[in-house]
């Protein structure tokens, strides 16, 4: 299917543009290629092709699926429980049923960097250094 015929058909089954389309499956609803092109009975290489010649980069899907995975609000949940410096990765990863080595990859997901880089930093900054204190 052409990307013009593919526009008609957009266009005829849910009444809007092509690039709308696109941008709210990808943006909004965070889909992954393959699941447009089975929404639209093509080829998932034929999706990846035109959402880049559209100018579309490719949906974060993480969110979406943790939810769907561990419950709606579970992101939010893990997000709360991350902030108490008292929470370790090993609560959380019994909290959630999942590895303490698959919460770290979560928090990476989630927050672009590794989980022991960031608690350190945490940790630092709520200690104050000598130097500090005399001042």
């Amino acid at each position: 299917m052409t990307e013009n015929q593919l526009g008609t058909y957009v266009k005829e089954q849910f009444g809007i543009e092509l690039y709308e389309f696109m941008k709210g499956k990808v943006e909004k609803e965070s889909l992954y290629d393959y699941e447009i092109a089975s929404i639209l009975n093509v080829e998932p290489v034929q999706i990846g092709k035109l959402r880049s010649s559209l100018g579309i980069k490719r949906a974060n899907g993480f969110p979406r699926r943790f939810e769907l995975n561990y419950g709606p609000g579970a992101l939010d949940t893990f997000k709360v429980m991350i902030k108490n410096r008292d929470v370790s990765l090993s609560d959380l990863a019994g909290y959630f049923g999942f590895t303490r080595q698959n919460a770290s990859l979560v928090y990476k997901k989630v927050y672009g960097c590794l989980y022991t880089d960031a608690h350190k930093k945490k940790l630092l900054a709520s200690k104050k250094t000598p130097n500090q204190e005399r001042r």
